[in-house]
C-alpha cells in the first residue's frame, strides 16, 4: 500500500537497553520540483542532466532514541515528517532531499538523536511512443530498469 513497514530493535545488556525504531518500503514520488544537473561525467554517464524531472524512491529510515519516548507517537510523528519534508522540498538532488528529510525528523522528533536514511533513485524515463504514431510530451513515463543510485547518509544531532 506505499505505507512502509515498521521496524524497531531493542537491545539489552542486563543493565542498559537501547531502543531503535525506523520504517522500510516507504514508497514515495514527486511528479515535479525536482532536477538533477551539472553532475560531473565520464564515458560510463548514461544519466541525462534535466531540469524537471520524476523523483521517487523506497525510503528506509533508521533511528536512534537517546531517551525513553512515547514510541507510537514518535513513529507517527517521524513518517509524517519524512513525507513532509519529501513533498515540500525542492529537490536539487536526491542527496539534498535525505539531508532535508533527516533534518525534519529530527527537529520534529526531539527523542530521536540520530536518522540513517536509504533512499534508492528510481529513475522514470520518458517513453517512445514513435512507433505507434503518438507523439510524447513529457506525459507518459516508464520507470527504469537501468542501473540507478542508492544514497545513504546519517543526519545527526549537533549536540
Amino acid at each position: 500500500a506505499g505505507t512502509g513497514t515498521r521496524l524497531a530493535v531493542v537491545r539489552y545488556d542486563g543493565e542498559e537497553a537501547e531502543v531503535s525504531g525506523g520504517i522500510k518500503d516507504l514508497t514515495v514520488i514527486n511528479t515535479t520540483n525536482s532536477e538533477f544537473w551539472g553532475f560531473p561525467r565520464d564515458d560510463y554517464t548514461t544519466l541525462a542532466e534535466t531540469k524537471d524531472r520524476i523523483l521517487a524512491t523506497a525510503v528506509t529510515a533508521k533511528w536512534k532514541f537517546d531517551q525513553k519516548a512515547d514510541w507510537a507517537k514518535a513513529y507517527e510523528t517521524a513518517r509524517d515528517s519524512l513525507l513532509a519534508a519529501f513533498a515540500e522540498t525542492y529537490s536539487y538532488s536526491l542527496q539534498q532531499t535525505l539531508y532535508a528529510m533527516g533534518e525534519r525528523v529530527l527537529e520534529n522528533v526531539p527523542e530521536i538523536r540520530e536518522i540513517r536514511l536509504s533512499l534508492p533513485n528510481k529513475h522514470h524515463y520518458l517513453c517512445d511512443l514513435t512507433p505507434f504514431g503518438r507523439d510524447n510530451p513529457g506525459e507518459v513515463f516508464q520507470v527504469g530498469d537501468r542501473p540507478y543510485g542508492l544514497i545513504q547518509g546519517t543526519v545527526v544531532r549537533e549536540d
